[in-house]
């Protein structure tokens, strides 16, 4: 088991500009990592002292604008500010579609020879359940994670409900730590993941119904053993007057508060 350290850059939707976009930090081996990075991800950074300098690589989740929106910004500094390829992990289904329908039209640049996301980016293209690592074995681009001769945290991603017929995905690290992004409620697969051994899960809400997130209503009727190890983002801003007993066992996550696990 390895341990790491993760802080939430904003606890908040697309929309809610004081808890910033659902994006997340993590730090492995004294070394730092984006999950996701969204367009108010640098400036979250900012106002924690920490810049594009500091950070390893980035791992992308699905492409909504507060979870990749902040790439052309990572891509461009890195190219004429920084001279240095950032690391990119992306699912293999946005083969394609994140360069071509996303980032194109504001990177391709003919004049310096800039037409692809590989001109940017160290990119590792991750299949689903495929285990990859953050930090790498030294000689090698991407370490292997079966390495049993070199610790360091691991993690998998898996294709999970959020907008029908638009990918989103969910990471689990370490074998044991559950880190949803956007999805909607899915209480069985939570069971299944509790079954397998996971002992933490990093769960987006929202607080009012809504067809693409989970409501906390519907959270509050997953089983109490799982409640009691929920921690919950994306909710933006919670109601006043919410009390410990009204969160039902889960706990908020709060912005820019590292957590160990």
């Amino acid at each position: 088991m390895n341990s790491f350290r993760i802080m939430m850059l904003g606890v908040g939707n697309g929309f809610i500009k004081s808890t910033y976009h659902n994006n997340a930090l993590i730090e492995t081996q004294g070394k730092l990592f984006l999950l996701d990075c969204g367009a108010l991800a640098w400036h979250s950074l900012h106002e924690i002292g920490l810049g594009f300098e500091d950070i390893e690589g980035i791992f992308i989740t699905h492409l909504h604008y507060d979870h990749c929106g902040g790439l052309d910004e990572a891509a461009l500094y890195g190219a004429y500010a920084a001279n240095r390829r950032m690391k990119l992990w992306i699912p293999v289904p946005l083969k394609g579609i994140l360069w071509d329908h996303h980032l194109r039209g504001t990177l391709e640049s003919m004049v310096d020879g800039k037409s692809a996301l590989d001109d940017y980016f160290d990119v590792q293209w991750v299949e689903e359940g495929e285990l990859f690592s953050f930090v790498s074995v030294v000689g090698e681009s991407a370490a292997p994670a079966d390495n049993p001769s070199h610790t360091t945290l691991t993690a998998q991603w898996m294709r999970t409900l959020h907008v029908p017929s638009k990918f989103s995905c969910s990471l689990i690290l370490d074998n044991r730590f559950f880190y949803s992004s956007d999805m909607q409620p899915d209480k069985e697969l939570l069971i299944g993941l509790s079954e397998k051994g996971i002992k933490t899960f990093y769960h987006e809400t929202c607080f009012g119904q809504n067809a693409v997130h989970s409501a906390f209503e519907e959270l509050c009727e997953y089983p109490e053993d799982i409640r009691k190890r929920m921690y919950l983002m994306h909710y933006g801003e919670a109601p006043g007057g919410m009390t410990a007993s009204d969160l039902q066992g889960m706990q908020l996550l709060r912005q820019h508060e590292w957590l160990t696990w």
